[in-house]
């Protein structure tokens, strides 16, 4: 018998290609001239050569390259940031419901903008960790090692220092974040978690272990279940600003790309 957690990688390691290349198309069609972003401080990386200001450190003036004429310049070296950011990926079972074939799993929406996400922090020449399972990872090529390993279990320690961005649906009723240097949520649900479409007799069944639930006037429920979801979202809201981060919220059935943009400007804002 295959283990559960052994088919979900297999059937991942299946995709990846696919989802690797739309991760890095949807990437770009959010920011298509984004270039990386490099800026000067302790490394061994040389930068560029800039004009000695007065306060400026004389052990740094490159005397090379100043006697190539009647000014002094400094050799400015790239700063080596450690795990920018940490992708935090909340593997519950409720992220496998899709309410309609022509919408994703909460899953493979939640994965699509993950690594989307990774894929414009790397190409601005960030560090990124998919948290608990990667060391931090620099470079385009990672991206293909950071998909590889979403389905694998967590078994390396995640960089504290690190902005922690999350993707997941928060259906436990108090959720709680830490993050002591910022970072972003991303509430991710499906369109029928959101709205309540159901009447008439319906079963509910669960999808982690909770006995079915069955009523023959699901319209009934409607108003009390939207004041329970807002709700949720509202703690969400108040859970991820406690924690100094920004909550942003998607709908499967709206585009990726929307989600993305906000997730990616959020951060930039910091």
């Amino acid at each position: 018998m295959i283990h559960p957690a052994t088919q979900a990688a297999e059937t991942l390691a299946a995709g990846l290609p696919d989802l690797v290349l739309a991760a890095e198309r949807l990437a770009f069609a959010v920011s298509p001239g984004h270039h990386q972003r490099r800026r000067a401080g302790p490394g061994t990386s040389f930068w560029q050569f800039r004009e000695w200001q007065h306060g400026d450190d004389s052990r740094a003036i490159d005397w090379r390259r100043s006697a190539q004429g009647d000014r002094l310049f400094l050799r400015q070296r790239e700063a080596e940031a450690q795990a920018g950011f940490a992708l935090v990926l909340e593997d519950t079972p409720t992220l496998d419901y899709s309410s309609h074939p022509a919408h994703p799993t909460k899953r493979d929406r939640a994965g699509l903008l993950l690594l989307a996400l990774a894929a414009l922090l790397l190409r601005a020449g960030e560090r990124v960790a998919l948290a608990g399972r990667t060391p931090p990872l620099a470079g385009r090529n990672s991206l293909v090692l950071l998909a590889a390993t979403l389905g694998s279990p967590q078994n390396t320690a995640t960089d504290p220092q690190a902005r922690h961005i999350r993707f997941g649906d928060y259906l436990t009723p108090v959720p709680a974040f830490t993050a002591p240097q910022g970072g972003a949520i991303l509430h991710i649900l499906d369109p029928a978690e959101c709205d309540f479409p159901f009447t008439g007799r319906v079963i509910f069944t669960g999808l982690s272990g909770e006995a079915p639930f069955e009523t023959t006037d699901a319209a009934a429920l409607a108003v009390s279940y939207r004041a329970r979801i807002a709700a949720q979202r509202q703690a969400v809201i108040n859970a991820a600003r406690s924690a100094g981060q920004t909550a942003l919220f998607h709908r499967t059935d709206h585009a990726p790309a929307l989600a993305l943009s906000a997730l990616y400007q959020s951060l930039r804002a910091e």
